[in-house]
């Protein structure tokens, strides 16, 4: 899985063509960009479950690299597996109320307190995913300092946020990402709103403890 997102000088010339792609296929989709009247104050516990499906890209100072997912968001559990660009499945993620947990391609696993500190630690730079689940859905952490840009972004924790909609829908269909270092987007070909479920902890920890 990290080894994957780790080698980003590989997949330069790949990126150039997925951005194309990305576009291509994003301007056929009807989406609205939110505006900052969009957003509002939430918490966890307020977020609604979903899962969902895309394509990941990361420029990570003029390098990129790119990758599809599956994300599932249930309440207390978040798992997130990461595939190859042909399907093959390179790791699981999971954060449940203990921590988060994470399996690599070749069995590994490896635990930490929060998703930016694991990935901090496997990839060398933190990602936002510990947020990104109220992101999506249009909620800024409202114990934390915001603040709403003129052209409807959010800016928080270090990030600048910007959503795409499918028209009809508060569904998410991009979203974009930046800082100083990094261009983070997620496009959306699957999202569906689930029901919570009673579980608290991640089924890989389960499965291993």
């Amino acid at each position: 899985m990290y080894s994957f997102l780790c080698k980003p000088r590989l997949y330069v010339p790949a990126v150039v063509v997925l951005s194309l792609v990305l576009s291509a296929c994003s301007s056929l989709v009807q989406k609205k960009v939110t505006t900052a009247s969009d957003w509002q104050a939430s918490n966890e516990q307020a977020v609604s479950s979903f899962d969902s499906s895309g394509r990941l890209a990361i420029k990570d100072q003029g390098k990129g690299t790119y990758a599809n997912f599956s994300w599932q968001n249930l309440g207390a559990v978040q798992t997130i597996e990461v595939k190859t660009p042909l399907g093959n499945s390179v790791g699981i993620l999971c954060r449940d109320n203990i921590g988060v947990i994470a399996e690599d391609s070749k069995g590994q696993i490896i635990t930490a307190t929060s998703i930016e500190e694991l990935s901090q630690r496997m990839l060398g730079f933190a990602l936002p995913f510990d947020h990104l689940n109220q992101w999506v859905q249009g909620y800024w952490i409202a114990d934390e300092p915001y603040q709403l840009l003129p052209d409807g972004k959010l800016k928080q924790s270090g990030w600048i946020i910007q959503r795409q909609l499918q028209n009809g829908s508060r569904n998410p269909r991009i979203i974009q990402l930046n800082n100083a270092r990094f261009d983070i987007r997620l496009v959306f070909d699957e999202y569906t709103d689930t029901a919570s479920q009673i579980s608290s902890q991640c089924e890989l920890r389960q499965r291993l403890f």
